[in-house]
């Protein structure tokens, strides 16, 4: 998989979406990965999620642009499992970033 080497998903997706900055770059990088990696979209929501409820205000931010960028371009990319994923999960995110 395009994840990269050693360790599990779940441990490399921490560690991407802790390090998201809030520049365009960072955003839409993370984001053309997460849709390149659609086949995990399940598992890339549910960490993404985890993540959210553990950062603090300001990050919080930078990960609701990640999941605007996703949704916004998943459609045009044959991705469109992200938007139904996020759904899912979005009433939740905002009650954290409010």
């Amino acid at each position: 998989m395009a994840a990269g080497t050693g360790g599990s998903l779940e441990a490399q997706l921490d560690k991407r979406f802790r390090g998201l900055t809030n520049t365009m770059d960072s955003i839409q990088g993370l984001s053309a990965w997460c849709i390149d990696n659609k086949k995990y979209h399940s598992l890339i929501v549910r960490q993404w999620m985890k993540c959210l409820r553990k950062s603090n205000a300001s990050h919080r931010l930078n990960l609701m642009y990640l999941a605007n960028d996703v949704i916004q371009n998943c459609k045009r990319k044959n991705a469109i499992n992200y938007r139904t994923a996020f759904a899912e999960v979005l009433p939740d995110a905002f009650q954290l970033v409010k």
